[in-house]
Parts: C-alpha cells; sequence; structure tokens
C-alpha cells in the first residue's frame, strides 16, 4: 500500500471515529457540560492525543476533519448563531495544538514515521512524558480555542472561565484515556514477552 494512500485511510478512519464517538460521548457525559463542545472530563481530549500519537498529522487532520462535520450537521445549540468561520477555527485548534503538544513533549513516537519505515513502540512512552504531553496539549487547545473565540465569536461573556472548564476537562480526559492506553500497551506487551518466552 502506498504512504500516500495509507495517509488518506488513517484521516478518513480518524475522521469517522471523531464523528461517530464525540456525539455518543455528549450523550452519556452530558452531566458533565459546562457549556457547548466543554466538558469538565472531556475524553474525547484523549482520543485525539491517540491518534496524533499513532497517526501523526493524519490522525490530527482526520478529527478536524470530523469536528468540521460535526459542527455543520450536529451542531451545538450554543453555536448556532455564530459566525461560519469561527466553527473552522474551533475545527482546526484542537488538530494543531494536539500535533504540536506531541512534537513538543515526545521524542520518539509512532506517527511521527508515517511517512517513513522507522520503528516506534507507543508503549516506550514513559508516563512523566504522557503527564507532560496531557499538560501541554490541554494548554495549547484552551489557549488555542480562546484566541478563536476572540478573533471570530461573537459570545465573548465568560471567556476566562471557559478556558479553565476546557482545560481541566482536556486535562483529566487525556490523562484517563493516555494512562488506560499505556496500562493497557504494557499488559499486551507482557504478555507477548511471555508467549515468546515459552
Amino acid at each position: 500500500m502506498r504512504i500516500s494512500q495509507r495517509f488518506l485511510i488513517f484521516v478518513l478512519g480518524s475522521a469517522l471515529l471523531w464523528y461517530t464517538f464525540v456525539p455518543i460521548y455528549g450523550w452519556i457525559f452530558a452531566w458533565a457540560e459546562f457549556g457547548p463542545g466543554i466538558n469538565w472530563v472531556y475524553l474525547p481530549h484523549g482520543i485525539r492525543m491517540a491518534l496524533v500519537l499513532l497517526f501523526g498529522v493524519a490522525g490530527a487532520l482526520g478529527f478536524s476533519l470530523g469536528a468540521q462535520l460535526l459542527s455543520f450537521t450536529l451542531l451545538p445549540s450554543g453555536l448556532v448563531n455564530e459566525p461560519p468561520m469561527l466553527h473552522v477555527a474551533l475545527a482546526a485548534v484542537p488538530g494543531l495544538a494536539a500535533w504540536i503538544a506531541a512534537r513538543l513533549t515526545l521524542k520518539d513516537w509512532p506517527g511521527r514515521y508515517l511517512w517513513q519505515s522507522a520503528p516506534a513502540d507507543v508503549a516506550a512512552v514513559d508516563g512523566s512524558r504522557l503527564l507532560l504531553l496531557a499538560f501541554a496539549s490541554a494548554v495549547l487547545n484552551s489557549a488555542g480555542h480562546g484566541m478563536a473565540w476572540l478573533a471570530f465569536g461573537n459570545n465573548l461573556a465568560h471567556l476566562g472561565d471557559r478556558f479553565f472548564a476546557m482545560f481541566v476537562g482536556d486535562l483529566l480526559g487525556a490523562l484517563i484515556l493516555l494512562y488506560s492506553l499505556k496500562a493497557l500497551l504494557n499488559v499486551l506487551d507482557r504478555a507477548r514477552f511471555r508467549h515468546r518466552g515459552s
């Protein structure tokens, strides 16, 4: 399979995952919602980070595309009267924030090698790096959303509160999901090692 085909598959797969998971998550975790698209525990942010770690730019583009599709089809009621450019910015910011956070905090991660055939192992990412990654991505995503609201939004009320709630939700969501995936990968690695030894 060509690299361009693989890239397209990763983009479309990430977009589909985002488009289907976020509404289900929003329905189940409606009790934790601070405002449209902002939850006190936002597990989709952890999915964003996992997609970037696995697929790099393709994962970031994929969930940004999925977010854009969501904003035009299943529009949150709180964003109905906002300008279209705000929707574009709010869909693009998370992909860029997640990708920059991974570039800044991790030396080696599988998504970095999408265009090459260099080996990489998600299990090699240690706990302190995951904590730094979750923190950096939460800050970048919250700040990026705040700048998008300032640049294109009509409703600037409680912008500081929205930033804080988004930061907390993104940080908790990323930590919960990334550490869960890390634990699962460690279990799988141990099982693989035992299987080789027997």
